[in-house]
């Protein structure tokens, strides 16, 4: 495969999801031919409106013989897999959860798609396996797992490397960082923020001095759509920082959506203790995504980021109500 545009038909995992559900949309939006897996309870929510345009596969991830029957039938061009199990600081209970959906179930794929001859397998990660550091974090910087879940996903990236290298199957790895926008899962920051205004509540927050690089859904979802027509890459598992490139402190988000709520409740600053393993600052060097992808974010967060955000789920809720079934 000398270019990425002969892809015409895509497999996802996790398009029940936050931004699976973003991905799915804009896929066949684009014209491509989609199919997903889900589990057979997952909540469809989020892609009600994409449904009876995609090809739906109820199986689950840890099944081999299930997976590889789904790739079979299905032959997609690439498989985007951004499915997983996540917990901040998780439970001894998860822990089996976790590693056979987040590794095995990335590794069965990962079998399947060499088996059927998938031209492209795309893995999602996460920006936590990084050691924490006061510069920019950089594709080849050390790593330093902040959890179960970012150890999981350095599980998995090797997983990549491994396919690529023994049968040379084409993966790529987005490493994720803050992710945020429509459709978000509402126990997270800025969607709590915002229905706290809303609900006219004061916000209890930590000290907000955190400063985390968050890339808005769609910005996400068009560095996907770029692996469709940009040329194939000298490496076989190519890894790319999907970010900003730019750092916002808690606490400018919480003023910022103050603003754009036209509130006049004043957060609660330190009446959350921060967690024992909290990331102080985060930020993404984009150059690589730039360079190879020709891709570059569009929504700054403290500008129409969270004006759309927020927009949505104003509208959200105010139609949902508080009674409604708000899940992840």
């Amino acid at each position: 495969m000398t270019k990425t545009e002969q892809i015409k038909k895509v497999l996802i995992t996790g398009a029940t999801g936050f931004i699976g559900s973003h991905l799915a949309r804009g896929l066949v939006e684009k014209g491509l031919e989609v199919g997903i897996i889900k589990r057979d309870n997952s909540d469809i929510w989020r892609i009600k409106g994409v449904l009876e345009r995609v090809k739906v596969y109820n199986a689950d991830l840890q099944d081999a013989y299930a997976i590889l029957k789904v790739i079979s039938d299905f032959k997609p061009d690439a498989v985007f897999h951004l499915a997983a199990y996540y917990a901040i600081e998780h439970k001894s209970a998860e822990i089996p959860n976790m590693v056979n959906a987040n590794v095995l179930g990335t590794i069965n794929l990962l079998e399947a798609a060499r088996e059927s001859k998938v031209k492209m397998f795309v893995n999602t990660s996460s920006c936590f396996v990084y050691k924490e550091s006061k510069n920019k974090l950089k594709e080849d910087g050390a790593l330093d797992p902040l959890n179960l879940y970012a150890l999981t996903k350095i599980h998995a990236e090797q997983a990549c490397s491994f396919y690529s290298e023994k049968y040379g199957l084409k993966c790529v790895t987005f490493r994720i960082f803050s992710p945020y926008g429509p459709g978000d899962h509402r126990r997270r920051l800025i969607p709590h923020v915002i229905k706290s205004f809303l609900k006219k509540e004061k916000s209890k927050m930590t000290s907000g001095k955190q400063k985390w690089d968050f890339i808005y859904v769609d910005d996400i979802v068009d560095a996907y759509l770029a692996l469709l027509t940009r040329p194939a890459f000298s490496s076989r598992h190519e890894i790319f920082n999907i970010g900003t490139g730019d750092s916002v402190s808690v606490r400018e988000i919480v003023l910022r959506l103050k603003e754009i709520m036209n509130s006049n409740l004043e957060p609660v600053w330190s009446a959350v203790a921060h967690r024992k393993n909290e990331v102080w600052f985060i930020c993404a060097d984009t150059s690589k995504a730039k360079r190879l992808l020709g891709w570059v974010p569009k929504r700054q967060i403290l500008g129409k980021g969270l004006e759309l955000t927020a927009k949505w789920f104003k509208i959200f809720w105010k139609n949902r109500g508080k009674n409604e079934k708000e899940q992840h």
